[in-house]
């Protein structure tokens, strides 16, 4: 499997300690633009990051070193990024660019940024066993496996993504993804009746 395409900017907001323990992904939006964001994380007193920051144009980074079998980025065991307080050692965080706090309509999510998006979730479920699912809704908080937004997550206060998130668009384009990825595991990953194992 070809790792999507994506370069690496250190964020130093991040933690070890025990290891990280993936079983899901988190979807958020950000505040500011993309390149505000990005710079945001950079900055230490921030104490906010996450692992990867997708544009409106397509356009990603990211900012957070994943756990093996992964390679990209400092492998110093800081893999938690700081997005989603207790969900830190167990959930991904993929932010997305919003230039305000929410999105107004469906239109705000533009096919280049959930294509790129998608793409990067569709590798984390493969390498990491994440199953391409929403378990929750937009008005449950509880621990999940599999994805959610930041306000699926328990002890937060976020509404991120918002109600105009196309859930079951972006799930199809990961699971589209996914398909492909699957004729080819990655190294260490085996495909085992449709599943995957590390």
């Amino acid at each position: 499997m070809t790792r999507p395409d994506v370069g690496y900017t250190n964020s130093p907001n991040r933690s070890g300690g025990t290891p990280m323990a993936p079983q899901g992904i988190v979807i958020h939006y950000t505040a500011g633009k993309y390149d505000g964001a990005v710079g945001w994380f950079q900055n230490p007193a921030a104490k906010v990051s996450a692992h990867f920051v997708v544009a409106r144009d397509g356009r990603r980074v990211q900012m957070v070193p994943l756990p093996d079998p992964d390679s990209e980025g400092p492998r110093d065991g800081k893999y938690k990024a700081w997005h989603c307080m207790g969900g830190n050692s167990v959930y991904f965080g993929i932010e997305h660019e919003f230039g305000y706090t929410g999105a107004t309509g469906a239109a705000d999510w533009t096919d280049e940024m959930l294509d790129s998006s998608a793409e990067l979730s569709a590798y984390l479920c493969s390498v990491y066993g994440i199953p391409v699912d929403r378990p929750l809704d937009e008005n449950t908080r509880d621990w999940f496996t599999g994805l959610g937004g930041h306000y699926n997550v328990p002890g937060n206060d976020h509404t991120d993504p918002g109600p105009y998130f196309p859930w079951d668009s972006y799930l199809d384009r990961v699971r589209g993804y996914s398909a492909r990825m699957l004729e080819s595991p990655p190294e260490g990953v085996f495909a085992i009746a449709g599943h995957r194992t590390l």
